[in-house]
């Protein structure tokens, strides 16, 4: 907001002294009045290349949206089925998979963010101390923890579907453990997207192209407005309220191109947390089965 107070007012006082100085200056005044075709084929361009930003910017927020919305829906439904299918046989894997989920989004929010999540993430494996000394150490490799927490999420898969020494077949069903990979699969793709949004901003030549085209077309604009034969006020105003608009979306555009700040990260992590808590109190009101 204060960057786009101070242009305007740089902006007014420019069209000022243009506006005072051709009134005064004959001469001037002759001059200025062949720059208002000039208006004409600045309009174009600028417009284009304002859109073209804000709606790029606009759709790096909504695919990160998007993405934390599937990252939902799947760790939800991943923990439905481990209640469903896994918790039965092998409780302690349900217990700590569903630990791991919790954990998930709040690891994923402290990647975006660059946030510290070491003590978040003691707090809710303190049961399991190698647990998260196993994630500590994935983290010193390099690491990120969202894609450790999917991995072992994945062994744990494999070692539940594992046969038991005695013989007697205790794994999930192939049609069911195909259905959690596929949802891994998408936690896999959630993180991704958002790490390519993190890592590839918008090319900063673009940027300053718009800013360049921008400043001449507000430079320009006075002149021309003054050329149109103009008073002195109407150009002020009219140029405050351009500049204040066509700034505004400039800043607006160079906001949304970083969405993670914007976003509601805790209330999205909040939110898995308690889908994979709700699934897992849903299993303690299951009737028994079917009379």
């Amino acid at each position: 907001m204060h960057n786009i107070i101070g242009a305007v007012i740089i902006s007014s006082i420019w069209s000022y002294g243009i506006a005072h100085f051709s009134h005064k200056f004959v001469s001037f005044n002759m001059t200025v009045k062949r720059f208002a075709i000039t208006l004409t084929f600045l309009q174009a361009p600028i417009l284009l290349l304002l859109t073209l930003r804000t709606n790029r910017a606009l759709d790096r927020l909504l695919e990160s949206r998007k993405a934390w919305g599937s990252l939902n829906r799947a760790t939800r439904s991943f923990m439905g089925l481990v209640c469903a299918h896994v918790l039965p046989e092998h409780p302690a894997a349900a217990c700590l998979m569903a630990r791991y989920l919790v954990v998930l989004g709040w690891t994923f929010k402290g990647m975006l963010r660059n946030e510290d999540d070491r003590e978040l993430i003691d707090s809710v494996m303190s049961s399991v101390p190698r647990e998260t000394e196993w994630l500590r150490k994935c983290a010193l490799t390099g690491v990120r923890r969202p894609h450790a927490i999917i991995y072992r999420l994945r062994n744990l898969l494999s070692t539940t579907n594992r046969s038991s020494g005695s013989g007697k077949n205790i794994g999930v069903p192939p049609v069911i453990l195909l259905r959690l990979e596929e949802l891994l699969s998408t936690m896999e793709s959630s993180v991704g997207i958002c790490n390519r949004v993190l890592i590839s901003p918008l090319p900063p030549t673009y940027t300053r192209h718009t800013s360049r085209v921008l400043v001449l077309y507000l430079s320009v604009l006075p002149v021309a407005l003054v050329g149109m034969g103009i008073s002195t006020l109407p150009v002020v105003v009219t140029v405050a309220i351009t500049s204040y608009i066509l700034i505004g979306i400039d800043e607006i555009g160079l906001e949304i191109e970083h969405p993670f700040p914007l976003m509601p990260l805790y209330g999205l992590s909040k939110s898995i947390q308690k889908e994979v808590e709700r699934q897992v109190m849903m299993t303690d009101n299951v009737p028994p089965g079917i009379d």
